[in-house]
């Protein structure tokens, strides 16, 4: 049998093609092709260039291969449970968010909020180095009940709040590292801008993943995106309408009948629905840690990156300011003398003087401290991946500087404080300093000692100050200290007004003053009114919530009366 290929037209003196059937070889197909033996077509061919049905292109996904879906999130019972408890903790966040006020309301909120985590993570394995972030807070928060001064239970409360952010992410498998160090920085900023977001939603999913609460819990969210979107409008209506007195008095109206009482509870619990939806996501996320991005390689790569100069550029641009501090030392020899002999220099007053060595030092420390860190992030490190000895040199320079200057402004301040006694700003600065001191001396031990983990210990020691400053009862210290210079002969006079500024905590000091039968008259007069103003206020239970300064004041007022 004679073979023949297919060409693209007739052959020739064959305008429709062969008139017998021709088998010839296909190399698209898999068999033969058959001709029609009246018009010469081919039957079952398969154009040249076309795909065979029962081909598979090389890219091509199988036929019957299952589409690739989003993994859908899966809930516990326990975590179902703390989803809808995560609502009642951001309405109690909300009531307590003027910590100044509620204190101890401060206190249990910081107790159930690491309560809450450790339910939510359970037996779940954590990394160690987590345990300081609540074992420090609720030691720090204990001050929320032994102190009484207004600024620290601020900054107590805000320490907590922090900590609870920084368990959640330090103790998962995505943390940056097994303890704090260079990457310090990364992991607070993802620990508080990264990681809750990332599950912000898992609060509602959790909560609507119980049979009949999905309905619920999309409710709410819609409820919630209603609130959000009718605020601004609402806002701006009522400021076009406010020029008209029957609606502002209709609203006055309104605003009498809704006790003050009602209206922040409400805003509490509309505000505290995403706060805690927000606390919720924080936990998920470390309960469940998933890769992402914000990872260890990528931030130690974008760290590598910043590190492009060469550290002779860092120790240039520092030689003209180490040379202005050389200069001003020495023009200032005598002044650093009189400071450390206790003596006050003729041109300044005691406030003065405290005034300029305390913003002096808060200048230098900053601009020490900002040049150190920069010299640090953007030199280059050795062949041998060690701190450069050009970088170690200018921050040995530049820390003695700040503790020589820090030192002489403490010296200042402690002579302002024998003459005028203490405040709680004077005490402040005096441990504000203390702590720069303290860290620059960690950074010349982190010079000669490479492996001392600088980020750890200046955790560590900020923790241990700031526990030292927050927990004990400042406010008595300084009402004491302030009796004691006054009744030595050491301080003529005694600020009596001011002692009834530190509430509670001066009310033992008080009673000492208004029976000290060696004070002059008009101060026992002062002392016996600034008590019955305390014992007034003291009638209403709202102004001074029972802490332990207020059990010690009402014990002190007691034996005052009665004795």
């Amino acid at each position: 049998m004679n073979e023949q290929p297919i060409t693209n037209g007739p052959a020739s003196g064959q305008a429709n093609g062969p008139a017998n059937p021709q088998t010839v070889n296909n190399r698209a197909g898999n068999g033969h092709i058959n001709f029609d033996p009246m018009t010469g077509v081919p039957v079952n061919a398969a154009p040249v260039n076309a795909v065979p049905v029962n081909a598979v292109p090389v890219n091509a996904a199988p036929v019957n291969a299952p589409t690739r879906q989003k993994r859908k999130k899966e809930f516990t019972e326990k975590e179902k449970v703390l989803a809808w408890l995560s609502v009642p903790a951001g309405y109690l966040f909300c009531r307590t968010f003027f910590v100044w006020n509620k204190p101890l309301l401060a206190l249990i909120f910081t107790v159930l909020l690491f309560a809450f985590a450790f339910v939510f993570f359970g037996a779940q394995k954590r990394k160690a180095r987590s345990l300081f972030y609540p074992v420090s807070a609720l030691v720090i928060a204990s001050g929320l009940f032994f102190s009484a001064s207004p600024v620290l239970h601020f900054f107590v409360f805000a320490y907590a709040l922090l900590a609870f952010f920084l368990f959640c992410q330090t103790g998962s498998e995505t943390a940056l590292e097994n303890r704090a160090g260079q990457l310090y920085v990364f992991e607070t900023v993802k620990a508080l801008f990264v990681s809750p977001f990332k599950n912000i939603g898992a609060a509602a999913m959790s909560a609507g993943s119980n049979k009949g609460g999905k309905k619920l819990g999309k409710t709410l969210l819609f409820i919630l995106i209603g609130i959000g979107v009718a605020v601004v409008p609402t806002y701006i209506v009522l400021q076009l309408l406010s020029f008209d007195s029957n609606f502002t008095g209709i609203l006055d109206k309104i605003r009498l009948n809704i006790s003050d009482q009602v209206v922040s509870r409400v805003c509490a619990l509309v505000f505290g629905v995403p706060l805690g939806m927000f606390f919720y996501g924080a936990l998920y996320t470390g309960a469940h840690p998933v890769p992402d991005r914000f990872n260890a390689e990528n931030s130690v790569n974008v760290e590598n990156k910043m590190k492009f100069a060469p550290s002779i550029v860092g120790a240039v641009a520092l030689v003209p300011l180490l040379f202005l501090y050389t200069v001003f030392i020495i023009a200032h020899v005598d002044y650093y003398k009189a400071v450390f002999s206790g003596v006050l220099p003729d041109a300044y007053t005691y406030a003065e003087f405290a005034r300029d060595g305390f913003f002096r030092l808060c200048a230098v420390a900053a601009i020490n401290a900002v040049a150190l860190i920069l010299i640090r992030v953007f030199s280059r490190k050795t062949s041998k991946d060690r701190i450069s000895p050009v970088v170690k040199v200018c921050t040995v320079l530049l820390s003695l500087v700040t503790i020589v200057i820090s030192a002489t402004a403490i010296s200042q301040m402690m002579m302002y404080v024998s003459a005028y006694g203490l405040t709680r700003l004077r005490l402040y600065t005096l441990w504000f300093m203390a702590l720069v001191i303290l860290l620059f001396l960690l950074a010349v031990l982190k010079q000669f000692i490479e492996k001392l983990p600088f980020a750890a210990t200046a955790l560590v020691i900020f923790a241990l100050c700031f526990g030292l400053l927050a927990v004990p009862d400042t406010d008595a210290f300084i009402a004491e200290h302030n009796l004691n210079c006054y009744v030595s002969g050491t301080s003529a006079e005694i600020d009596v007004g001011y002692l009834e500024e530190l509430g509670p905590s001066a009310v033992p000091t008080l009673c000492k003053l208004a029976k000290d039968e060696n004070a002059d008259s008009n101060v026992k007069y002062k002392a016996m009114d600034a008590l019955g103003r305390y014992a007034e206020k003291r009638k209403e239970a709202s102004v001074y919530i029972l802490t332990l300064p207020v059990i010690r004041a009402d014990s002190a007022y007691a034996a005052y009366k009665n004795g």
